[in-house]
């Protein structure tokens, strides 16, 4: 009898200590955020889509043990750095990063597309990816642009470049972004003579009400262009820019905040437009926008994109 009740105490025990070591694992997850990377972060958006930021609590449980387990050092080295998105006195500005190729592998060769952010630090808004402590920003946007032109049959590359470091090396101001973005597209082209369109994707500073729109039951970021009118041969991008957005207002009603002419003392009046006609300036959302909804919207923006430029050049396959 004493060694019957020796081993249901050593089970009780053993089920106990299961039960408080999984109560306590749980409670950390929650309390805590598990860092991942921001490729990470891009592959599980471009991959799963919306579906990334719906993990529950279990998941999150054998999540943890699975990189403690297959790569304790990962969590070692990255568990100092466990912070709260959500706290209200992180500057989400400051917090975004720049973003590297989630797929680095991929043929990307012989590009006709240009993908760049002249101000690539733009973020949106942390709601739903607390848990994996990362800012979305206008470089994850690029990216998925890419991936949405890939599918549908065009060769895009995106700006790897760091424009801040540009900056800082040169000792120049932020003021001096664009002229950064212009000498990086020129070393584009050059690498890349196939290249024939130029997207300089943004982000805006509107708030919600005016950034988002709701198509067929699913909330978009809403898009502007811009437009610079000290270019002397803006109105050949106007004509672009004006077919783009009609195509958009035809598919997506409601997604178009218009075209923003834009010129006059103290602004830019340019941005990179005099490089060629088919160089677009587009502001995705706002930064209280997700990234779910700029997710759809850039995949608005490429199915138009794709008709756009099918019109103007002709198919044009992968190889």
């Amino acid at each position: 009898m004493k060694k019957r009740k020796g081993r249901r105490f050593k089970l009780l025990f053993f089920i106990g200590l299961i039960i408080v070591t999984f109560s306590l694992t749980i409670n950390y997850l929650n309390k805590s955020h598990f860092v991942i990377s921001n490729e990470e972060f891009l592959r599980m958006v471009l991959e799963e889509e919306t579906v990334y930021h719906k993990s529950n609590l279990v998941e999150k449980f054998f999540s943890f043990f699975k990189v403690l387990v297959g790569s304790p050092d990962k969590f070692i080295n990255s568990s100092s750095m466990l912070v709260k998105a959500s706290n209200s006195d992180v500057d989400v500005k400051q917090s975004s990063s720049y973003i590297k190729d989630p797929y680095p592998k991929k043929d990307y060769s012989k590009p006709t597309i240009y993908i760049y952010n002249t101000h690539q630090l733009e973020a949106y808004s942390t709601s739903n990816v607390e848990s994996y402590n990362v800012v979305p920003n206008v470089m994850m946007a690029s990216f998925i642009l890419r991936e949405k032109l890939y599918d549908l049959g065009h060769v895009s590359i995106v700006e790897e470049n760091d424009i801040n470091n540009f900056l800082l090396t040169n000792n120049w101001s932020y003021a001096y972004s664009y002229k950064v973005s212009k000498l990086l597209m020129e070393d584009a082209k050059r690498n890349n003579p196939t290249l024939n369109f130029y997207i300089d994707l943004h982000r805006d500073s509107v708030n919600r009400k005016i950034s988002t729109a709701t198509i067929n039951g699913k909330n978009y970021a809403k898009m502007m262009f811009l437009l610079g009118l000290e270019n002397p041969n803006y109105k050949e991008n106007y004509a672009v820019i004006s077919r783009l957005e009609d195509m958009l207002k035809e598919k997506y009603p409601g997604i178009s905040r218009g075209i923003y002419k834009k010129g006059g003392k103290g602004v830019n009046g340019v941005y990179n437009q005099d490089f060629s006609k088919y160089t677009i300036l587009v502001e995705v959302g706002g930064e209280e926008n997700t990234i779910d909804e700029v997710l759809n919207s850039i995949t608005a923006l490429a199915d138009v994109l794709n008709e756009y430029i099918r019109e103007e050049f002709g198919t044009n396959e992968k190889g």
